[in-house]
Formats: structure tokens, C-alpha cells, sequence
């Protein structure tokens, strides 16, 4: 394995000129860095031991890049819709290639670029910056399709944003499987119209989308004949199983507009996000938020609403029949209610120790348990961990009531051992998560530059199954956990 990261590529911005523009990184050349997620880099094809130098490699080489690229695109933000939005102040510094995979290589808080709105510095908060690699690194941790970040660096820059006082600045180095977005074919799409963009702008994008993250795609013969049709599929199936998994730990995304979903499954744009404490449907603590458009338990239809406009800016591609490309598009939306269903059902089965396919009884279960668990008032995380512990639990669970009674004929129904049950439900729920105000309370150290907290939460939430001596604090949220606002860190 190498002990530096080879050149990247940029095989988006060759292939789609119209859809990103050209503009340079400002990273003040006293930029260190300040954190190296070793793990990652070790994925990406670095030696062990190497992984520091190799990160400090790539970030130098950033700073003097006289060319990046900033990424069009829309988005229907809180259900408006505005034609262009676009990287205001990130830039897509090329492909990295392991193995047989793809990934891209992002900064996040680099700068202005022509997509930058009025006032704009194109800077981020280093806070922000941390917390997003705390997020991200938690949901991969848990088995969860994530962007996940790089490293994190200190630009010695300070910023005006929430508070009166500056705060200081970072830069994320972040990877994903790609950041093309159900934005980016809204962008096409109105560009096309308008003529500013090449016709057939959306028609290679489904097919470049659909090489990359849909490997063996050209497999159906009906795949072959309408590609839109078959990406539009890929794209609803992994959502669904996506979102059921964000379900299934208490994830709440918090600003799930069109330009926030990505094309190829994952969890992206950590900005107001959130995990439950106490169980509640209606959680949601983006400040930015005030209608709850974005709650915990509206992700499943605000994405099947997503969709929907993803749908409606490929509808000429998946069938000249204006009538025809409607109903097998509504054919797939009603595919991913279906979907996200079976995999809520099977997320949560495996939480309570049930392995069965879903069926309509389990499914009612699943929802009175989680009805139960609002009712009196529980911890989302140490219900069910208490639960795969065999620890006493209190009020509608408690030993002998009728739920449990109901549990154990689920189990026997599915012909769940006792042994195999306890095992589910151990790899299914975890001890730690990266609960609100401890995440808050490291952010706020780290603006002071002491990392003991972050560090500290980052070995927790990276073993999220393992309980460690010394760490009893971060299973539990503090007395003050049931009053908390996110913000977007922009």
C-alpha cells in the first residue's frame, strides 16, 4: 500500500462541464491539520502508519490547487423551489480510486465560488466542521450508507455566526460515493429548458449515475430500454432502506430538502441533525425548522416527496408518453412506500429480537411499541438497550405485561431462539450514540482548542456495541437532554 494518495481524477467536471464551474479552494497557508481519520485512511489505500503524513500531503496539495470545481445545482428548500443553488462554499477537488470503487474527495467551508449567496464568506465554523465528523463517523459505526469525513482542518481564521463573537473557522475534507444529488437533475433539468445547458445533460447523467452506483443495472432488458426508469427505482429502493435505518437509531437528518439527498443512497449534508433522546414521533430540533417539515417521524414522506420531484424531472426520459411515464413513475413511489415499510419493520423486528419477514401483525406490533414508548415517556436508546440486556424495564414493558407476552409469540412465531433473539437484539441497538449535548458539550471545548471530549466521544460512538469502563456518561443523555436546538453551521 501506498504512503500517499494518488492524483485524484475529475471524471465529473471532464464529463459534465455544464454542470460545475471552475474556481480554486482559499486555504490561508497557515491551514494545519488538526484531525486525520486514520481509519479512513487506511481504507482509501494508505499505509498504516502513513495515514497522517498522507492526509498532510493531500491538504498541501489543496492549498496550492489553482483549479476545483464548485457543483451545480436546485433544490426544493422547505418545500420552495429555488433553480439555483450550488456549492456556495464547497469545491469538488476530484476522484480518488481504490480498488474498484470510486470515491469523491470534498472540501467543505473552502471559500467562495460563483455559487456563493450575497454576504457570504464561503467559510465555516470549525464546530460545525468537527460535528459533522462526529455524525458521519457514528452512522458508519452503526452500519448506516454516510459520506464520511477525511480530516478536519484549522485555518487559524475566525468567523461571525451565531454568536456576537468570531468563532474559529475549519475546513472539512470529506469523502463520498459521489455528490450528485436529486438537485443536480433538477439544475439540468431547468438549465435544458432554458438552453444554457446541453439537451442530452440528463440523459447521460442517468447513465453515468447509474455505472457508477448501479453496477449490473443493464442486466434487465426493461433497464436497458428506459435507464430513468431503472435509476429512478435504484434511487427509491436505497432511500427506503436508508431512511429506515436512520429510523431504527433515532437519526434525524433535519434539513431533508432536494439538494440533501443523494443519488447514491447515502447520508449526506450534516447540517441541524439530530439524534432522539426520549421517544418521540414528533421530534425536531433544527432551529431552522419551525413547522417540523423535517421531525423524526416525517422522513419517510418527506422522501417519498422527494422523490416525487425527482420523478417529475425525469418523466420525459422514462417514456415519451407524457401518460404512461406518470403512472410508471407513481408505480415506483407507491414501491418505495411498500419498501420502507418491510425495511422499518425488519430494522425494528431485529431491535426487539424478532427474526421474521414482515407481515401486518408485526408491523402493528412494531408500531404500538414504539406508541408505548411515547406514552411513558422513555429513552429511545436505553429502552432498547435495556431490552437486549434483559434489564427491568418499567410501566407497558415490564415483566409479565401483555406486550411482552406478545414479544414472545412474535419470537416463537418466527422461530427466534431465546440465544439467537438476545444476539439480534445486541448487534441491532447500540450503548452509545452520539447523544445531543455531549456532542455540544465537545464542540463548545473544541472552539476553545481542547479535544479531550471529541476524542473521548469519537472512540464511544466508533465502538457503539461495546460498553467501556470510565464512559457511563456518554450512555445517557444529561439532565438537561429534553430541551435542544440544532443549528445548520453554515
Amino acid at each position: 500500500m501506498p504512503s500517499q494518495f494518488p492524483p485524484l481524477t475529475t471524471q465529473f467536471a471532464r464529463e459534465f462541464p455544464d454542470l460545475v464551474r471552475e474556481c480554486a479552494p482559499e486555504i490561508p497557508t497557515d491551514t494545519g491539520v488538526a484531525v486525520v481519520n486514520v481509519p479512513l485512511a487506511r481504507e482509501l489505500g494508505i499505509d498504516s502508519g502513513a495515514e497522517i503524513e498522507a492526509v498532510e500531503g493531500l491538504a498541501r496539495s489543496f492549498a496550492n490547487a489553482h483549479s476545483a470545481h464548485a457543483m451545480a445545482y436546485s433544490g426544493h428548500q422547505f418545500g420552495t423551489f429555488s433553480p439555483v443553488l450550488g456549492d456556495g462554499r464547497a469545491h469538488l477537488m476530484g476522484e480518488l480510486t481504490c480498488g474498484d470503487a470510486i470515491v469523491d474527495v470534498h472540501l467543505k467551508g473552502s471559500g467562495l465560488t460563483p455559487f456563493s449567496r450575497p454576504g457570504s464568506d464561503g467559510k465555516a465554523p470549525l464546530s460545525a466542521m468537527y460535528r459533522e465528523y462526529l455524525i458521519s463517523e457514528a452512522l458508519y459505526a452503526l452500519g448506516i450508507p454516510t459520506s464520511r469525513a477525511l480530516a478536519v482542518l484549522e485555518t487559524g481564521e475566525r468567523i461571525r455566526r451565531r454568536a456576537p463573537e468570531p468563532e474559529p473557522a475549519g475546513i472539512l475534507v470529506r469523502t463520498a460515493a459521489s455528490h450528485v444529488r436529486v438537485g443536480t437533475f433538477q439544475f439540468a433539468r431547468v438549465a435544458g429548458d432554458q438552453g444554457s445547458i446541453a439537451a442530452d445533460t440528463r440523459d447521460t447523467l442517468v447513465r453515468f449515475v447509474l455505472d457508477r452506483h448501479y453496477p449490473g443495472w443493464e442486466e434487465s432488458a426493461d433497464a436497458r430500454r428506459r435507464p430513468a426508469l431503472a435509476l429512478l427505482r435504484g434511487v427509491a429502493a436505497r432511500q427506503a432502506r436508508l431512511v429506515a435505518q436512520w429510523m431504527g437509531v433515532g437519526f434525524v437528518h433535519g434539513v431533508l430538502n432536494t439538494d440533501n439527498v443523494s443519488v447514491a443512497g447515502e447520508s449526506i449534508d450534516f447540517g441541524p441533525c439530530a439524534f432522539l433522546d426520549r421517544y418521540e414521533a414528533g421530534a425536531c430540533f433544527s432551529s431552522i425548522d419551525t413547522g417540523g417539515r423535517y421531525a423524526y417521524g416525517q422522513q419517510p414522506a418527506i422522501t417519498q416527496w422527494n422523490l416525487a420531484r425527482f420523478a417529475e424531472v425525469l418523466l420525459d426520459l422514462i417514456d415519451p408518453d407524457p401518460q404512461r411515464a406518470i403512472d410508471d413513475a407513481s408505480a415506483v413511489l407507491a414501491e418505495f412506500e411498500e419498501e420502507y415499510r418491510a425495511a422499518f419493520t425488519r430494522v425494528f423486528a431485529r431491535k426487539l429480537g424478532i427474526e421474521a419477514e414482515p407481515d401486518a401483525a408485526l408491523a402493528q406490533f412494531v408500531a404500538n411499541t414504539l406508541e408505548s414508548l411515547e406514552r411513558e415517556h422513555m429513552d429511545f436508546t436505553l429502552f432498547f438497550r435495556a431490552l437486549a440486556e434483559g434489564k427491568s424495564i418499567d410501566g407497558e414493558f415490564a415483566a409479565g405485561s401483555a406486550w411482552r407476552a406478545e414479544l414472545e409469540e412474535l419470537r416463537s412465531r418466527g422461530g427466534t431462539s431465546l440465544e439467537r433473539a438476545e444476539a439480534l437484539m445486541r448487534e441491532t441497538n447500540p450503548i452509545y450514540i452520539p447523544r445531543n449535548h455531549h456532542v455540544e458539550a465537545a464542540l463548545r471545548d473544541v472552539e476553545r482548542g481542547e479535544r479531550g471530549k471529541f476524542e473521548r466521544l469519537l472512540a464511544a460512538i466508533r465502538e457503539p456495541w461495546t460498553r467501556r469502563d470510565g464512559f457511563e456518561d456518554l450512555e445517557a443523555p444529561p439532565p438537561n437532554a429534553r430541551f435542544f436546538t440544532s443549528f445548520c453551521g453554515t
